[in-house]
């Protein structure tokens, strides 16, 4: 038989911050996030989904309050399982409840009542048949390996990011945005046509950037964070708070005003919990407590992930021609290395790289081995 597993959040919470209140509510006033144990318990779950469990672990829970975690499993077939499993059971002591008048932990068997537990032993009998609504269990798999893996990547940009989007007037914590958005995967391409780190859609990225069929600047994560950074202003313009910019971040500014004038608050999680339309659904939801979790989790890095130390890229110059130019007409002439080219000119696409596209007039390119002063040289040859 499958062992059951039962977990609680709030308990976990403070086994990763063991030195300080889970209920640090002013944490994140920076960004007009006041919490509450309600959303602490919401930021432990996902905490957990990135700090403790990997994409190994399928975590079963309840989609309404995350807190409530029934059970870790390996597998697809194992969670659902699971769902019935927990949802049977769910049923069981409703029945029980509903027959008493009241949900008696001494009448519940083991299993059960460890259910009673994770439901914060509430004893309304229809507290149970809710969360036993089919609609309300959801798998979660588990995110530590490839946070670790995004880390890995993001050391060559965070610091430039957070001094971007400084630069913007956008708090330096929302570096920590592409985390969530595509795990930092520079060449992240969603099924609906979002790409990159900032995982920016076509319509909205051509505002800022260049997106054409040899050039898509949203695999650039510096000119792509600029980008993010004036999209974000832009978000906290209209909904003068920073959590509900991040949160509009995620399907645009409508449902978060639509939310403001109907609950007439510019509250965050106020409108998380309370606020209900068609399109404000489970991931609509959690992406600001997702962000508030990986920010918690960035600022205990060294708990959870190998230490490694910051790679910077190389030093380059960034230059332009007044003709268009063929790639490798440019690392020939400049001595420059193919691999280096790549790395600091990710969003040059494979019509440049083959040769079969030329590098706009006057668009900028990135090259390193050679100084300003050396490039001039060679530009400019004086005569003898």
């Amino acid at each position: 038989m499958q062992k059951i597993i039962f977990l609680s959040l709030v308990f976990i919470g403070l086994a990763l911050f063991p030195n300080e209140s889970v209920a640090q509510s002013d944490r994140f006033q920076k960004l007009g996030v006041t919490l509450d144990p309600w959303s602490e318990a919401q930021i432990a779950f996902w905490t957990e989904i990135y700090s403790h469990y990997t994409t190994q672990d399928y975590v079963v829970h309840d989609t309404v309050n995350l807190a409530h975690v029934y059970g870790v499993v390996k597998s697809d077939k194992e969670a659902a399982a699971k769902k019935v499993e927990t949802r049977k059971s769910l049923l069981h002591i409703y029945e029980i409840g509903k027959k008493a008048g009241s949900v008696n932990e001494a009448d519940l068997n083991a299993d059960e009542k460890k259910l009673f537990a994770v439901l914060d032993k509430n004893t309304d009998p229809k507290a149970y048949q809710y969360a036993a609504d089919p609609m309300r269990f959801r798998t979660q798999l588990g995110q530590k390996d490839r946070l670790e893996n995004a880390y890995s990547i993001s050391r060559h940009y965070l610091t430039r990011m957070e001094e971007m989007l400084d630069e913007e007037g956008v708090p330096k914590e929302i570096s920590r945005l592409p985390f969530v958005e595509s795990s930092f995967n520079q060449s992240a391409h969603s099924s609906v046509g979002a790409i990159g780190i900032w995982q920016f859609m076509p319509q909205t990225a051509m505002r800022d950037l260049r997106v054409t069929p040899s050039i898509d600047e949203r695999y650039d994560p510096l000119k792509s964070t600029r980008a993010a950074a004036k999209f974000l202003k832009r978000n906290e313009s209209i909904l003068k708070n920073w959590g509900l910019a991040i949160m509009a971040y995620n399907q645009g500014a409508g449902l978060e005003l639509r939310a403001i004038k109907r609950l007439n608050t510019h509250d965050p999680v106020e409108i998380i919990r309370v606020f209900k339309d068609p399109q404000f659904h489970f991931a609509s939801r959690n992406y600001l407590f997702e962000f508030l979790a990986m920010a918690d989790v960035d600022t205990k890095h060294d708990l959870f992930f190998k230490k490694e130390e910051e790679l910077k890229l190389p030093a380059f110059i960034t230059v332009s021609f007044p003709t268009k130019l063929k790639i490798q007409t440019i690392l020939t002439h400049y001595h420059v290395k193919e691999s280096d080219a790549r790395l600091l000119n990710p969003h040059f696409l494979s019509p440049i790289w083959s040769g079969a596209a030329a590098i706009p007039a006057h668009y900028p390119v990135r090259i390193t081995g050679i100084t300003l002063e050396e490039f001039r040289d060679l530009q400019y040859p004086k005569s003898q």
